[in-house]
């Protein structure tokens, strides 16, 4: 096959260098600085070469490599890099080898608020006459024609926009650009991002290049007519005849390509494998490339690089409307969920590369999990990678020079319950750094009036659509709070400076409950018992025969994710339960009125189940329990002989196994009596064993 060398500076020679790497053709791709090699995509097809050359070096180049007749160079640089272009040709003509020129559609300069030039000394010239800050994003090379130009009032007023490499930087430094007022940053910039600059730096003027929809030209006319501002475009040098991406690849090598084209006629994007577009689903399916970004707490200004550059090669980008609204993407579906993205993936087989957007870090409660799995599910051979982004717990974090070191992060954005505030409370409680994801202003309320039940006092700094240019951040107390109304998008950090250090042994003694005159289950007995419960986190568990609640109290106590359903029938214990539970803030415990096993119906299955009074209807709960659910292990405390033979009958019929079964009889001394004298409990038998 022919010998093929991309001279490369466009999104355009990179695309080109993709499709024919995807088609198997081998080739060279030159391009002049070490960021352009960044964005090329490396592989076994293609060799890239990182320099610049001038005539006489690139006809070093193809001469060393033996270019001739029949063999290709392609010029897919700038269209405004004229002398560049020139030498191409001169070096392709001087080979006899074919000059093939890959060009971008122009784009139409007329509009309310655009004013065209022909070179940067004129857009100079006009601006001298003007008021108000000036945003170049011409680039560095065009910096010194500006200056040369421009006077110094109109120097002093001027920002510029340049690629963050050493050579950018360096221009601008000897050009007497104050660093201040560099932007150095990466593209492809969206409305949104522009925006954002032109309000940061109070811009009136922006002045572009006609660099095409891939250049991003049209973000920034978009961007400069929604902040009422003017745009100074530099139109094209020469008017280039030449071949798209798909006609210069179809001229390379003799392939039909089909290529996604958007309605107003804009950029091409290649399909990857055109000539399988017919292939059945499975196949379709596992040539398509996606990727789970993490999008960052949503402004433009918080992306990274590789999340960046994963947008700007996909073919398809999905997620949250606020997230793919300004971005410069072929085809956008708001949608993030697999149920509704899969379908898609499977009708449109022009999608190569597919980007999944989620809001924040896809590892910090994102959907990107969730979506990973199913999407596995669905073709166990996906090619799938997962992207990082930055979460709006650590923007926060910096934003209050807060470390992560010995903090709590949580989250209760879509996932707010009884269970989920009551971790977080407890963690609040017992941590004087608390980092928590919200869905709004109704959490921060929620947050507010469980703190002010709880009697904590803390602060809560809300930090209200953190990366965006009215992002602020507000500190309140938890009664402010439970009043919160704001609104954006949030997350939270609650300091806590009176945190409560928590127990090596969670323990509560009798006189931690209300009693009255309703049975309890003693503190040594109830350890014990809570011991051979042998409670998990997560655990659901029943304490069936509630009597005082102290069991329920002292089993949520241990751990938030605990889950506590106590069965009472007398009216005094319930009310005797309701109070303790109260009074030790055990959210997690949960009364059930009524007589079992008729009130077990529509509660959770158990882990763990404690009797401590059966009503003489033992063996009737514990088979209604096993109708649900087997492997849960019983503890059972037993005072009557009735009681204990009908324990051992159901631990032998039932082929109960680790069984452990004890007797505990306490006494215990009364030092405030003259003389001293021991007093002794009733022996308990505590059974436990699982079924």
């Amino acid at each position: 096959m022919s010998k093929i060398v991309i001279f490369s500076g466009t999104t355009e020679g990179r695309r080109l260098s993709e499709k024919l790497s995807d088609a198997g053709i081998a080739h060279d791709v030159c391009v002049a600085t070490d960021y352009g090699a960044d964005v090329m995509r490396q592989g076994e097809n293609v060799t890239v070469h990182v320099g610049r050359m001038d005539a006489d070096r690139m006809y070093e180049f193809l001469t060393d490599r033996e270019f001739a007749q029949g063999d290709c160079v392609i010029d897919a640089t700038h269209p405004y890099a004229v002398e560049v272009t020139e030498n191409i040709k001169a070096a392709a003509g001087r080979t006899k080898a074919e000059y093939i020129r890959v060009i971008r559609g122009s784009e139409d300069l007329s509009g309310e608020g655009i004013i065209s030039h022909e070179d940067i000394a004129s857009v100079a010239t006009d601006l001298e006459h003007t008021e108000g800050n000036i945003l170049l994003t011409t680039g560095s090379k065009e910096l010194h024609a500006y200056h040369a130009n421009s006077s110094r009032g109109l120097f002093e007023r001027t920002y510029v926009r340049v690629l963050p490499t050493r050579d950018s930087l360096d221009i601008c430094l000897a050009e007497g650009i104050d660093p201040k007022r560099i932007v150095a940053a990466v593209g492809p910039f969206s409305k949104e991002m522009n925006i954002a600059v032109i309000r940061q730096y109070d811009i009136r003027h922006l002045v572009t290049k006609e660099s095409g929809h891939e250049g991003g030209y049209d973000e920034k006319i978009k961007a400069a007519s929604e902040t009422g501002i003017t745009c100074h475009v530099i139109s094209r040098p020469v008017t280039e005849e030449g071949l798209s991406v798909e006609e210069a690849f179809r001229h390379i090598t003799g392939r039909e390509a089909s290529e996604s084209r958007q309605q107003d006629g804009r950029s091409e994007r290649p399909d990857r494998d055109a000539e399988r577009a017919g292939d059945s689903h499975e196949q379709s399916n596992g040539r398509c490339r996606m990727v789970l970004a993490g999008y960052g707490p949503g402004s433009d200004s918080s992306v990274t690089f590789e999340v960046r550059q994963a947008i700007e090669e996909a073919d398809a980008v999905f997620g949250a409307g606020r997230l793919i609204s300004g971005l410069n993407a072929l085809k956008k579906y708001e949608m993030y969920l697999a149920k509704d993205i899969i379908p898609v993936l499977e009708k449109d087989k022009d999608i190569r590369n597919a980007v999944i957007l989620f809001t924040g870090d896809s590892g910090f409660y994102s959907g990107a999990a969730k979506m990973l799995t199913e999407l596995r599910a669905w073709d166990k051979d996906a090619d799938i990678s997962v992207m990082p982004g930055i979460s709006s717990v650590s923007v926060l974090a910096a934003r209050l020079g807060v470390s992560y070191n010995d903090t709590e992060l949580c989250s209760i954005h879509g996932r707010k319950d009884t269970k989920t505030l009551n971790i977080l409370t407890d963690r609040i409680m017992h941590s004087v750094h608390t980092f928590v994801l919200v869905s709004g202003d109704e959490d921060i309320r929620d947050i507010g009036a469980e703190l002010v039940k709880r009697g904590i006092e803390c602060d809560i700094d809300v930090g209200i659509d953190l990366t965006y240019p009215d992002e602020r951040i507000l500190t309140v107390r938890p009664g402010e709070a439970a009043d919160f109304k704001s609104e954006g998008i949030m997350a939270a950090h609650i300091f806590n400076g009176n945190a409560k250090r928590r127990r090596a042994m969670n323990v509560l003694r009798d006189d931690a409950f209300i009693r009255d005159k309703v049975p309890m289950t003693k503190e040594n007995v109830r350890h014990l018992s809570l011991i051979e419960l042998d409670i998990r986190q997560g655990d659901v568990v029943w304490d069936i025969g509630g009597g005082t609640g102290s069991i329920s109290v002292e089993a949520g106590g241990l751990d938030p994710t605990v889950n506590i359903y106590v069965f009472e029938k007398k009216k005094d214990a319930c009310d005797l339960i309701r109070i303790n539970a109260a009074k030790h803030g055990a959210d997690n415990v949960t009364l059930i009125e009524g007589e079992v096993p008729g009130s077990l119906e529509g509660i959770e299955d158990p882990d763990r189940v404690f009797i401590g009074g059966s009503g003489g209807r033992l063996r009737e709960i514990v088979d209604a329990i096993r109708v649900r659910k087997r492997g849960i292990r019983y503890v059972i405390n037993a005072i009557t002989e009735k009681t204990m033979d009908e324990t051992m009958r159901i631990i032998d019929e039932y082929g109960a196994v680790d069984v452990r079964i004890m007797q505990i009889a306490v006494s215990t001394m009364d030092v405030t009596a003259d003389p001293h004298e021991l007093k002794a409990n009733n022996p308990v038998m505590i059974y436990s064993f699982v079924l």
